[in-house]
């Protein structure tokens, strides 16, 4: 009697976990179908430009928010200290390191995911711009904290410092 009531326990759990995983995919093909079409539809708007990234696996969009006087160009290289709130496309704010709440972050561009880094090396000092990251030069189908699966990210980014690896 144990051994049924064991196996039909595991086969009630079995039965359940596949019915989750089911239900994930098809909310992971909706919210990556909604990520791309939000994306794709910057493509018509005169108000954003585009840039291939260094890797070649695809393009963001960007749009100017405040033109930069910085005169040192951001290599791959480089360490820049920023403000920058991130965004999904629904509006939902998943990180940010925005003045004057919090202190400017600071990292090297090779640290970054592709779709910053390919922002980064067309910015200057002093520029703040809209820019929007599809998926695949983002997290692509790897879900992080605050951070679903397949998500396009929509950051306000802001350079405040840059300077090469033998400086500081």
């Amino acid at each position: 009697m144990k051994t049924n009531y064991s196996l039909l326990l595991l086969a009630l759990g079995a039965l359940f976990l596949l019915s989750c995983s089911k239900d994930e995919e098809v909310i992971d093909e909706v919210w990556k179908s909604d990520n791309e079409k939000a994306f794709n539809e910057l493509t018509y708007n005169p108000a954003y430009s585009r840039i291939q990234s260094e890797s070649k696996m695809g393009h963001i969009f960007y749009k100017v928010i405040k033109e930069g006087t910085g005169n040192q160009p951001i290599y791959y290289t480089s360490h820049v200290k920023m403000y920058y709130t991130g965004s999904l496309i629904d509006g939902t704010v998943f990180d940010r390191a925005e003045h004057p709440d919090k202190l400017a972050v600071e990292f090297q561009v090779s640290q970054v995911v592709d779709g910053w880094g390919a922002a980064l090396q067309h910015m200057k000092e002093g520029d703040r711009w809209e820019v929007w990251i599809p998926q695949e030069l983002g997290y692509g189908s790897s879900a992080q904290t605050n951070i679903p699966a397949y998500s396009t990210l929509r950051f306000e980014m802001e350079v405040v410092k840059v300077w090469g690896i033998e400086e500081k």
